[in-house]
């Protein structure tokens, strides 16, 4: 199956993914820009969490346009 035709079969889905992706990117950037005023280890906590996010989205994305649902 063309993948195009997935995506656009699946593009509710696949944007909400995307949208945590996007919150998360975004999220991330403002702690590393202001990593000099937070604490270290909230630092380190927020990048941390913020990565794993990231992560099982774009697992999540992938095993949505491989596999998909029944809708």
């Amino acid at each position: 199956m063309d993948l195009w035709y997935m995506i656009k079969e699946r593009y509710v889905l696949l944007s909400v993914f995307l949208i945590i992706i996007f919150v998360s990117l975004l999220l991330l950037l403002a702690t590393w820009k202001m990593r000099s005023n937070i604490p270290k280890r909230l630092t380190a906590i927020t990048t941390t969490i913020c990565f794993i996010i990231i992560l099982v989205s774009i697992l999540a994305l992938v095993f949505a346009v491989s596999f998909g649902y029944n809708a």
